[in-house]
């Protein structure tokens, strides 16, 4: 279906086509006639921002006052830059130190809880395993702790390892 037959005629996308192929757009855009238009709206948009808008008022003193400014940002001493950005770093280097701290203690703490969780765990599946599995059952304890937590840092190593990039899946 063509565009052109869906709309009525007076319709205001039938007259944006028409335009677009006298300008040369059903020939692959002329690059010339868009710039050339282009700078002469942007010309007529200058002029009327220029004629609605009025600049503001600059104190007398402005270019005495900007030249006094920059004159001074070219002789600020280099060492009170130096501390500054010195104490700067400082700063930044305790925020993640101390950063550091508390995630090494929350870790402390998860592995401990952890810990006593999985020997409640134990002590309570105990009875039951040797129950079910007899006397040797107590070996399926260590060998469920080592699978789990082996997939668990499989799991973890497994995005960053350099084996894995290597691999062509």
């Amino acid at each position: 279906m063509n565009d052109r037959t869906e709309r009525p005629a007076g319709h205001p996308a039938e007259r944006t086509l028409d335009r677009g192929m006298d300008r040369g757009m059903d020939r692959g855009m002329d690059r010339g006639v868009d710039r050339a238009l282009d700078r002469a709206l942007d010309r007529a948009l200058d002029r009327a921002l220029a004629a609605g808008l009025v600049a503001p008022a600059l104190p007398a003193d402005f270019r005495r006052r900007l030249q006094g400014a920059l004159a001074h940002a070219e002789r600020q001493d280099i060492a009170a830059l130096r501390d500054a950005l010195e104490h700067d770093y400082a700063a930044q280097l305790a925020q993640l130190r101390g950063g550091y701290v508390r995630l090494r203690q929350r870790t402390l703490g998860t592995l401990i809880g952890l810990a006593f969780a999985t020997g409640l765990a134990v002590m309570l599946a105990l009875p039951w395993i040797t129950v079910h599995w007899g006397p040797n059952g107590v070996f399926a304890l260590p060998i469920l702790g080592t699978t789990v937590g082996l997939a668990l840092s499989l799991r973890a190593w497994w995005p960053g390892s350099r084996f894995a990039r290597q691999l062509p899946w």
